[in-house]
């Protein structure tokens, strides 16, 4: 069996039906577009990348029987990643945008991504600081400080 046959198919065909839609809305021009003009384009790219799809699953050789399609699945990656983010809105507000964020970006790149310690804290720490630069200081947007006050 063939796992990226049925969603090639798939969205092979909503990405043809975004483009119909988009083509019915109306295209206008590039100087002046209609309203369908991006849906037509999205939809064209996503059938583009459906091809390329359904070209890479005819390319391999066919897998026997259902058990191929759940070999080799990691379900404790995305229920630990669900976890981990459920921790961390709830801890977002009294903990603080700072330390709450950082704590959920190390414990998923430790714990989820199995990433190396200082790779995982210099991740983690980086994205938090540029994260808190840009939103807070540089747009404005007020992020919780919690109990600490950071």
């Amino acid at each position: 069996m063939r796992p990226d046959l049925p969603s090639g198919l798939l969205w092979l065909a909503a990405g043809a039906f975004v483009a119909w839609e988009g083509y019915e809305l109306g295209l206008g021009s590039a100087n002046d577009p209609g309203s369908g003009f991006v849906l037509f384009w999205v939809g064209l790219l996503l059938v583009v990348l459906a091809l390329v799809q359904l070209g890479q699953a005819l390319a391999r050789p066919a897998e026997a029987g259902i058990r191929a399609l759940w070999r080799d699945l990691h379900w404790w990656k995305p229920v630990g990643a669900v976890v981990v983010l459920a921790i961390y809105a709830v801890a977002l507000l009294p903990v603080g945008y700072l330390l709450s964020t950082f704590a959920f970006l190390l414990v998923l790149m430790l714990a989820v991504d199995r990433n190396p310690p200082v790779t995982a804290a210099t991740v983690a720490l980086s994205a938090t600081a540029i994260t808190f630069l840009v939103f807070d200081k540089w747009l404005g947007v007020g992020l919780p400080r919690g109990i600490f006050y950071l």
